[in-house]
């Protein structure tokens, strides 16, 4: 579930979430920030975080990151909550997560947006302003994580749909350092591009030069899927899940 899925460029009303994701969290919370590679997705976050430091909370930016890496991110590094911007299918979208990781309940959700809806301006001494830091080694983390849980390799070629999201990080690098081959479908994109559709990601698997096919669904709430080649499918609620299933050796046939 999304906070926010907007049209349009709304700074102001960026600001105002990050003022009251904020006051949910309460004072003196520690949130983390991420985003995806689109440049909209960059100025929103700016606004997000000018509402959390204003309210006076520390924020640890992950930078651009898949939403998966901050997720993992926000429990290891003991985060009280995490906000990650993207920008899919038109839409700028905010999600907010808890502590836990997950996506906060419908009913905080609603909180947050009357409280922001409630908001109608804001300012604060210096003293009482929040602090930016940097986190750049998340999604090293996350893939020593992932490759901590992996035993062996799956050989064969794997051609892999990240749908222009940041994950393609994450899926570079463990597939890099399994040294398994494979190409990305959809690179990830900083700015406009079209992406493939399902039936040429498919077309070309059937084609017979790979041995797997991986499409990771860009809500990452809907998970991702293994397809074999010949027909047939695994879905999984993660890409956690079909990672560490498929390179231990249980792949579809």
């Amino acid at each position: 579930m999304r906070l926010y899925a907007w049209e349009r460029y709304e700074p102001i009303e960026a600001t105002k979430a990050g003022l009251a994701i904020a006051k949910h969290f309460g004072e003196n919370c520690t949130i983390g920030t991420g985003r995806d590679g689109h440049s909209v997705s960059r100025f929103v976050r700016r606004c997000v975080v000018n509402g959390l430091v204003n309210y006076g909370s520390q924020v640890l930016d992950f930078r651009l990151v898949p939403s998966q890496v901050i997720r993992y991110g926000t429990v290891k590094q003991r985060l009280d909550g995490a906000v990650y911007v993207s920008y899919f299918k038109n839409e700028v979208q905010i999600h907010v997560y808890g502590k836990d990781g997950r996506n906060l309940s419908a009913e905080e959700h609603i909180k947050i947006r009357v409280a922001s809806e409630g908001i109608e301006s804001a300012s604060a001494i210096m003293a009482d302003m929040g602090s930016l830091m940097q986190y750049t080694n998340g999604t090293d983390d996350y893939v020593d994580y992932l490759l901590s849980k992996v035993k062996d390799s799956v050989g064969g070629k794997w051609l892999i749909d990240t749908q222009g999201d940041p994950v393609s990080l994450v899926v570079e690098s463990v597939f890099d350092k399994l040294h398994t081959e494979y190409r990305i479908y959809n690179p990830m994109f900083t700015s406009e591009g079209e992406l493939k559709t399902r039936e040429m990601f498919l077309q070309e698997l059937r084609d017979g030069r790979f041995d797997h096919g991986v499409v990771v669904e860009r809500d990452e709430l809907l998970g991702a899927t293994y397809y074999h080649p010949t027909g047939g499918s695994v879905h999984y609620h993660s890409l956690e899940e079909l990672i560490l299933s498929t390179l231990a050796g249980k792949h579809a046939s």
